[in-house]
This record gives structure tokens, sequence and C-alpha cells, in this order.
């Protein structure tokens, strides 16, 4: 069977496949979830340490809102810096980093993650405590102070692995966390719990297979990879009230052929003829690409512009499906549901713009397929928009982080002021005009991203597999 007839996920058809995906009733009334956090015209800040500076989980997060609300403007910065602690670190001391990296974007969002480096990585201290005590609430204050009306979200800091043990320095990260949950009921802000649920599925990736891929979670024990930093991406937009439906679809084949349910999306064009069906499909988003799933992405990114590797569908990293199957980042996040019930045939291939798709039962037509874990036009048109996205992302790390954050090398002696041809002096100017071209060049990118995101409409069919009738031995002399 060719890749094209395998689901993304490396899953069988059968069971295991059916296991998947929600009861056809969900497409006839998909669950009421409350209205999704960010709205036109947000601009958010995601603001931390190294774990945060990798980018994976803002990525993921930038993605998923261009690819489910393409028509949601919402502009993105990544202000984390590695080694960073509530008090800054070598990029400046935090009132230096904040009015710096963070108050020039006017961001009315800002996501805070501290504290894998704050506890020191040792045995509780109680001095290191209370600097994080009061460093928090500066930050806090700070921010609300200079972006008045900023929508403050509180983030919980994934673990530290502890190669499938429990207690050791992630007890004393959790530690740290039940303070910034109190901080969160005290200044009545949202908090997202990353380390749990993390550390849950590490724990149970361990206890599954010691030496198998949960050793490719937290490559270092420190930094998550990019496949599970998706973990946080579904924990933050889960807690943003995200949406699992990408589009569902319920078609009745037997009799007069007809559309039964339809949720997020228009069916037009619906035919039979000769038992194959066809039909016109126009969705109002795209599925969720995964980052790792289908590629291989870098833990420590060079500082060159990292372009991102494109997917490859013959190849599935074993450490992303197993994060994605103990996640149920899938089943919460990603759901373009397709279910045809009254077919005669037992087996039928679906093609989506002539493109073969998969080859599926009646059964688990029956039953309903989850069409986002496939390479449709659909997926891999996400998956240019999820280029763009990290192209976005990298333009900005190299103009800010590379070159704002290190000006004093450059010998430019007021690194407190945001990077302007007014306020540097002449030694820095050819440096400046590259970090304003750059910043040209990331408005461009995010323009071209609002394009790339706009769904189109697809042609689909649902094409019967001939039986092919058994020999008759008895006529070729073979009965004994």
């Amino acid at each position: 069977m060719s890749w094209m007839f395998k689901s993304l996920a490396g899953l069988s058809a059968g069971g295991a496949l059916a296991a998947l995906f929600l009861s056809l009733a969900a497409v006839a009334a998909p669950a009421p979830h409350k209205p999704f956090f960010l709205k036109d015209g947000d601009r958010v800040c995601f603001y931390g340490d190294s774990i945060t500076e990798q980018r994976f989980y803002p990525a993921e997060v930038q993605t998923y809102v261009l690819t489910r609300f393409p028509h949601l403007h919402v502009r993105y910065i990544d202000a984390a810096v590695g080694g960073d602690r509530v008090t800054g670190g070598w990029a400046g001391p935090i009132d230096l980093r904040l009015r710096r990296d963070v108050y020039p974007f006017h961001p009315n969002v800002v996501t805070i993650m501290l504290g894998m480096n704050d506890a020191g990585y040792q045995p509780f201290n109680p001095k290191l405590y209370n600097t994080f005590k009061t460093g928090y609430v500066h930050i806090i204050r700070q921010l609300k102070k200079h972006l008045p009306g900023v929508r403050i979200v509180l983030l919980l800091t994934s673990p530290y692995d502890e190669l499938g043990f429990k207690g050791g320095y992630n007890a004393v990260l959790q530690r740290y966390d039940a303070y910034v949950s109190r901080l969160g009921r005290q200044f009545h802000l949202p908090v997202v719990d990353f380390n749990t649920p993390m550390n849950r599925i590490l724990l149970e990736a361990y206890h599954q297979n010691p030496w198998g891929p949960a050793r490719e979670f937290f490559p270092g024990r420190i930094h998550p990879s990019a496949a599970m930093e998706m973990v946080m991406a579904q924990q933050l937009l889960k807690a943003w009230g995200a949406p699992a439906l990408v589009s569902g679809v319920k078609i009745h084949s037997g009799g007069s052929v007809r559309v039964i349910q339809s949720a997020a999306t228009h069916i037009s064009g619906l035919t039979r003829k000769n038992g194959a069906l066809s039909w016109t499909q126009l969705d109002r988003s795209l599925p969720m690409p995964v980052l790792g799933l289908h590629a291989k992405w870098k833990q420590f990114l060079p500082w060159t512009i990292f372009l991102p590797p494109q997917p490859n569908p013959s190849y599935t990293n074993k450490a992303a499906a197993l994060i994605d199957q103990l996640s149920g980042f899938t089943r919460q996040l990603d759901q373009e549901r397709l279910a045809v019930t009254g077919l005669t045939a037992p087996q039928y291939n679906l093609l989506i713009d002539q493109k073969p798709i998969g080859t599926f039962t009646a059964a688990q037509l029956a039953n309903g397929i989850n069409l986002a874990r496939y390479f449709t036009p659909m997926l891999l048109q996400a998956y240019q928009v999820q280029n763009l996205v990290w192209e976005e992302i990298e333009v900005h790390f190299e103009a800010w982080h590379g070159v704002q954050t290190t000006l004093g090398n450059f010998g430019w002696k007021k690194p407190n002021l945001p990077v302007t041809t007014e306020n540097s002096p002449a030694a820095a100017q050819d440096v400046l005009d590259v970090v304003r071209d750059m910043g040209h060049l990331q408005s461009a990118i995010a323009r071209r991203e609002m394009i790339a995101n706009q769904p189109h409409p697809h042609h689909y069919e649902l094409v019967p597999i001939p039986v092919m009738p058994r020999p008759n031995l008895m006529a070729r002399g073979l009965s004994k």
C-alpha cells in the first residue's frame, strides 16, 4: 500500500481508526465551547526563557489560529531569551527587557513562562524562591502599568525530565508552579498548566518502554522537542477555547443520495453515478499540521535563519506519533470528519482533486474517518502556512535576538531604548538598517500568510473498488 493510503499517524484501518474519531452525533451537534480567547486585531507576546525561545509552541499556536480562523488578523512576537529568570538575564535586567523587547510591540496579550532557571537546578532553595515570588509580581505589575488593559496569561513551566522517576528537580518546579497558580487567583489571571499533562505523558511513555521514544521527548532533559511543545500549544489553545472541528460531513448514499449533516463547510454538486459519489466541498478552515510528525526539526537552532523542513509523507517520527496518541491532540483539536452511509461495495478509493487519499471499507466510512490525519490538498496547504509562520518568526528572531539585544557589541551605548535610526549612533547605522528592513520583510510575510490560509473548494470522489471474481477451480481441474 502506498503512503497515500496510510494515515498520517500510522494507524491501521479498522478498529484503531474508528477508536480515534468522534461519534457521528457530534457532526450534527458539535459540543458548545466558549468563545475563542483571541480577537481580531490582537497582538500577542510570548515572554519567557529558552523553552519559549525555541519558538516551537508559539509557532504551533500561530499556525493553529491562521488555519482555524483564516479571517482573524492577529500579530505575534516571541520575546524570550535563553537563561532568563524573573530578574532578567544576559540580555539585560527585567525592566530593560520589558522596556526594550515588549512595550514597543504594544501587545494586548502577554503570556509568561518562567521558572526553569529561577529554581537554580538544585534542591529547593528558599532564597531563590523568594526572589522568584518578588520578581514575578513585579513583572505582572509592570505589564499592567505600561500596557493598560493587557490580558496576561500565566504559563506553568514545562517539566524537567527525570528519566521516568518522580521527585527531584521537577518537584521543585511544581512548587514554583503552585505559587504562580496563586498569583493567577490573586490578580484574576488565567493560568495554564504545562507541567502536569506533559509530565503525565512523559511518565506514561517511560512506563511503556524505558528505552523507547520517551528519551526523545526532552533532549538534554530541559528543552522539549518540537513535537513535545505541541502539547504546550495544545494546553494553551484548549484554555483559550479552541474548537476541535475543522469540518464535519455526513452523506447518505442509499436511495436518494443526500447530505444528512454538515458543519463548518459547504457541499455542492453531490451526485452518484455507477456507484461512485462525487461532490465539491468548501471548508471554512484548514486542518492543523503537527510540528515534528513528518519532518525532523532541529532541537537547538543555529544563529542563521533556519528554514522549516518539508513534510515527508513516507516518514513518521515515532516519538511524535506517540506524543500525539498520549496527548489526544488530534482528538481534541483537529477533527476533519467525513462519514458516508448506505454504501454497497466492500471498499472504496477516496480521491480529492483527483489525488488518491486512501482506501476505506464501507464500514469505516459509515463510522467516519478523520481526514485531518491524511495528506490531503488541505493539509498540504496548511503546511505552506506553517512554513510562512516559521519564516516570519525567524526573521523577527534574527533581527531582534541576533542584533538588537547585542548591539552593545557594535558600540551602541543605549540598549534600554527601542532600536531606531534616531536614537542610535552612526557606528550601528548599517546594523539598524538591516533590522528595519527585516521588520518590513516580517510584515510582508504576515500578509502572505493571510493569503495562503484562505480555504479553497475541492472536488471529492468516492469510487467503489470492483470485487474480483474468485477463480473456478473445478473448471481448471484444481479441485483436489
